[in-house]
């Protein structure tokens, strides 16, 4: 594979020459006197071309007769004829109403001035500054009222977006990608995409903006737009970066202070002094860490891109090659893509656009074994002895734990499990100028796709409680096909110079189809002859085998008008009508409007100020849908079950589950205020936002009355959450001279309400922990914001028998019958005499009381410097790891210097309890706020340095350096802040171990020929 791409790249390298009689050379500057560098220099009629150095330097060879044409985004296009000059200078004049940036907003774009919605957007050379597989880590903290969540530190993990807060229980709450107009499937990771390959992102954050997309809207829409061809000469880039990834070690107890720990929670047990032992026996122990966690990890990444054309074919071509390797010695992620567009101009009125994107990943599974290295023992050793390995095969020759946790150099060794992904996406589209002001749109978007995981597990004997007697294998083999076909017309015109109007009419068609084939056997002839790992191989006589498809269309209609009256008053109205299969005939059509209004202050005619150039006022309301519902959620279904009855099996048939014949569409109902302010010429810049977002009709899963005799839950449209919150974005953006300073801040606050649940559900409870005694940490109740932490509430330590006598009810019940002097005194909420789920309460938020970014970037004549700082600030974590490396309970180990933090009669005004092995008070098998901590932080996400220099024959060169992750501010003792576990609601902030977000050092160079 590597060498293709190797060939291929080469191929895309090769460039041409084009015969003169002339050769031109020149500067080009600003109005100001600056070099402008990347200015479009193209022969006219011709693709011969250049493009201006960093210095505003070109060169180009032409006809004595030619004509040059000068061109660059914010500039007017010049054109000046050669007339046999050698020399020729320009000075680019700034082209204001090119000035008013154009924003994709969904089948169409316009200028930002004609849009009255609630619309982001970021640049794509903002997110290529990151070096990810994801594009969504770039996005963290560049647009306001979007919340990205990290996924951890794994190779190719996929992080969440979260869009203007929660809005639904049931389903995936990311919002809908759309790449190039092409709707992609729900749930589809940005990792498909090449963050080098983005032109730019627009974010519709509010129902106005996004009701044009009607079903698949109602978590946001991020709108990605990739570069494409331009015509003039062929212009190559290439980047390359190579760097490395590491944790900080996180220290644990050697052997000498875990045996002091085993001792002191015997000591406290009041234990026989037969059991203790001595710490010099041991050592130093095993560092499990060393032993399992690699210090640096590679990540590369190479890019490749070849642009160019004429007037009438404009082309672009990308390949990439990005490889990340896990913190363990097995895991990675490896990806190859390739993007190819073309742009035909058939005729005056006909253009024809093609793009075909292939891409290949490949998953090896980065297991996660921090959680095991921590807490197994240290006096363990890695092998047994060469002496005990005697009929034994390689994957049992590790040593089994005192405690029980699996070896983690075991677990990585018996670890055989790879993901390959294969997908080819083609987007056809075909612009009919029927008019000047009429323009008919058809497109033809499609994706297959084709995704492959196996999963080896050997056979082993490690002990009694640490074995396979068979080993088995699994494959799984899942398949898509999705197309859509969409069909617009759309009239724009100015009227009599003051009248802009735009209208948009279409039809559109979205399909989905997916089948799975999943087989399992066991009995492999071998376990390490890969070649053998195959189904048909097995001699077991388990054999399993599942599978399944389906199919889900969406037909829609779509109706969109922009009005605006002399850059004043502006009107944005939409329709959307949508029918799914995914709901009964009767429910199956939803209908989604939207209006917005806004008013440019500043462009009255009583309107004076020097200072404010930009005064807007804005506000919207629309509804969207959604329907995040199993696709057989309307059915009824039967199910059956075996049972031996009069010494033989007896199969049995039962209704599994309960059809709703009356699902229908959730719905969105949103408000969005706003103003956006610019001052000094746009040298300040704020936008600040309010908004209330109501879903109806919440689609939910509710638990059957036990009376039916049906298990399982049945789909209903029943309870509505409430979801409001600020957006600000506040910029400073400024040149002096050779200096060049950019200042951009965004905070967004939101807060998430269950407004109405299910009758008889009016508590939805999440994360059951069977080692809190089989308790919830999360909770979402009825008018409280949703996904909130419960426990118990602790009231100290006790410190001595006095305090522990008069923990009692009003009768004088003691509330705490095994406490001991050390223990933690939960409160008795009720104040009954006992502690049970009646004294849970709220002990933890995890959504911060607001989050952002600061995005900073400077440039001084050939150097500039990036910095993106993300934090989140007011929002707390469940840290569940505290109850192993803290308790040290089961024999497990604990972190180092927990003897200096945990209660002693030396020690009262520690926070953790006193050691124990027994644990008989519940200190750590009791939810409560012991574990909640402050998980508010601030980390320098990204910072690049870069230096700019000429090379002859080059048109750029720039060498970078860059840093991820490298500082990170927070009073969170955890291993990394910025978790969740599972979903949204009930996974947010809760942290059991997870592989932490790495570290990363690189090395970068751009070539631009």
């Amino acid at each position: 594979m590597k060498q293709l791409v190797l060939i291929f790249i080469s191929t895309l390298c090769l460039s041409f020459t084009v015969a003169s009689q002339n050769n031109v050379t020149g500067n080009i500057t600003d109005d100001q006197g600056q070099p402008i560098p990347g200015v479009n220099i193209l022969e006219k009629g011709t693709t011969n071309g250049f493009v201006s150095d960093f210095d505003g330097n070109y060169s180009i060879s032409v006809g004595d007769n030619a004509t040059l044409v000068f061109s660059y985004i914010g500039f007017k296009t010049q054109e000046v004829a050669v007339n046999s000059r050698g020399t020729i200078n320009i000075s680019m004049v700034t082209d204001n109403e090119q000035l008013a940036e154009v924003v994709v907003i969904g089948y169409g774009a316009v200028k930002r001035d004609k849009i009255a919605t609630s619309i982001s957007s970021v640049d794509g050379e903002e997110i290529s500054k990151q070096v990810a597989s994801n594009a969504a880590e770039a996005l963290q903290g560049k647009a306001a009222g979007v919340q990205v969540l990290s996924s951890g530190g794994s190779p190719g993990a996929s992080p969440r977006i979260l869009v203007r807060g929660i809005t639904t229980v049931l389903g995936n709450a990311s919002p809908l990608i759309v790449l190039d107009g092409v709707l992609q499937a729900s749930g589809t990771s940005l990792n498909s995409i090449n963050p080098r390959d983005i032109e730019s992102m627009d974010i519709l954050k509010d129902a106005a903006a996004s009701a044009i997309y009607g079903s698949r809207a109602s978590n946001g829409v991020i709108l990605i737009t990739t570069k494409r061809g331009k015509a003039g000469k062929t212009v190559v880039n290439f980047d390359f970066n190579y760097g490395v990834q590491g944790w900080d070690k996180v220290e644990v107890a050697d052997a000498q202070e875990y045996i002091e720990v085993y001792n002191a929670r015997r000591i406290n047990d009041n234990a026989d002094p037969s059991v203790l032992l001595n710490p010099d026996d041991f050592g130093a122990g095993t560092d499990w860490w060393d032993e399992v966690v690699e210090d640096f990890a590679p990540i590369v990444n190479a890019n490749l891109r070849a642009s160019g054309g004429s007037d009438n074919i404009k082309y672009g071509a990308s390949v990439s090659f990005f490889d990340q390797q896990s913190n363990y010695s097995k895991g990675n992620y490896q990806r190859v893509t390739a993007r190819f567009n073309v742009d035909f101009k058939i005729s005056d009125k006909i253009t024809l656009k093609q793009d075909l994107t292939p891409r290949i990943e490949t998953f090896e599974n980065t297991p996660n074994l921090l959680f095991n290295s921590l807490r197994i023992d240290p006096i363990t050793p890695v092998f047994i002895p060469q002496s005990e390995r005697v009929g034994r095969n390689e994957f049992s020759i590790f040593g089994l734990s005192r405690n029980l946790v699996p070896n983690p150099v075991g677990q990585l060794a018996r670890q055989f499990a790879q993901n390959d992904f294969f997908a080819l996406v083609s987007n056809t589209q075909l612009e009919y100028k029927i008019s000047p002001d009429f323009t008919f749109n058809s497109q033809l978007g499609f994706t297959v796709s084709s995704l492959t995981w196996e999963v080896f597990n050997p056979e082993y004997f490690i002990g009694p409680n640490r074995q396979r007697e068979i080993n088995n294998y699994t494959k799984n083999v899942t398949q898509n096909f999705n197309y859509v076909i969409n069909n617009t017309i759309t009239f724009d015109k100015t009227i009599n110079e003051k009248h802009y109007l735009n209208v948009l009419g279409g039809i559109l068609f979205d399909s989905e189809s997916t089948n799975y084939l999943r087989g399992f056997r066991d009995g492999i002839p071998s376990n390490t002859n890969q070649n053998l790992w195959q189904l048909d191989a097995a001699e077991g006589e388990t054999v399993r085998a599942f599978g399944n498809e389906g199919t889900q269309n969406i037909l829609s209609g779509v109706f969109r008008t922009i009005y605006s009256f002399d850059n004043r008053y502006t009107l944005n109205a939409s329709v959307r009508v949508d029918q799914s299969s995914r709901f009964p005939k009767d429910g199956r059509t939803g209908i989604f409007s939207s209006v917005s209004l806004a008013w440019d202050i500043d462009s009255e005619d009583w309107f004076k100020s020097e200072a404010i150039n930009n005064l807007r006022l804005k506000i919207g309301v629309g509804e969207l849908g959604n329907q995040n519902i199993s696709r057989d959620g309307q059915f009824f279904a039967i199910g059956s079950d075996s049972f031996v009855f009069g010494g033989e099996r007896v199969v049995s048939n039962f209704l599994s589950q309960f059809g709703n014949t009356n699902l229908q569409w959730e719905t969105v109902r949103d408000k969005n205020f706003g103003v956006d302010l610019g001052l000094f010429n746009n040298e300040i810049t704020l936008s600040a936002e309010y908004y209330v977002k109501t879903s109806e009709d919440l689609l939910n899963q509710v638990l059957l009355p036990n009376f039916t005799g049906v298990p399982g839950t049945v789909a209903q449209n029943v309870g509505s959450i409430e979801s409001k919150g600020i957006d600000i974005a506040l910029g400073y953006n400024k040149k002096w001279n050779d200096f060049t300073l950019g200042l951009n801040l965004t905070l967004s606050s939101n807060e998430s309400t269950l407004v109405e649940a299910a009758p008889g559900n009016e508590v939805i409870l999440g994360q059951r922990r069977p080692t809190l005694g089989n308790r919830f940490v999360k909770i979402t109740e009825l008018g409280e914001i949703v996904g909130l932490f419960q426990g118990y509430k602790n009231d100290g330590i006790f410190q001595n028998q006095t305090e522990l006598n008069s923990h009692t009810s009003e009768d004088g019940t003691i509330i705490q019958p095994n406490a001991q002097i050390g223990d933690l005194r939960f409160v008795d909420q009720n104040g009954d005499g006992q502690l049970d789920d009646e004294d849970l309460v709220t002990i933890g938020n995890p959504f911060p009381d607001f989050f952002g970014g600061l995005n900073v970037n400077m440039q001084y004549k050939k150097l500039d410097l990036s910095m993106q700082w993300y934090g989140t600030f007011g929002n707390d974590v469940y840290n569940g790891n505290l109850e192993y490396i803290r308790a040290g309970t089961q024999n497990l180990n604990v972190l180092a210097g927990t003897t200096d933090v945990v209660w002693t009669p030396t020690n009262t005004d520690a926070r953790f309890p006193r050691l124990t092995e027994l644990d008989r008070n519940g200190n750590y098998q009791n939810p409560s706020d012991l574990f909640i901590e402050d998980g508010s932080y601030l980390r320098l996400r990204n910072i690049q340095l870069g230096y700019n220099f000429n090379v002859k024959g080059f048109q750029r060169c720039r060498l970078y350096v860059s840093g991820q992750n490298l500082i990170t501010i927070t009073d969170y003792s955890g291993f990394d802040p910025e978790v969740q576990s599972g979903g949204i609601i009930n996974g947010l902030g809760v942290d059991f171990g997870r592989n932490p977000v790495a570290k990363t050092y690189l090395l970068g160079l751009n070539l631009t020929l």
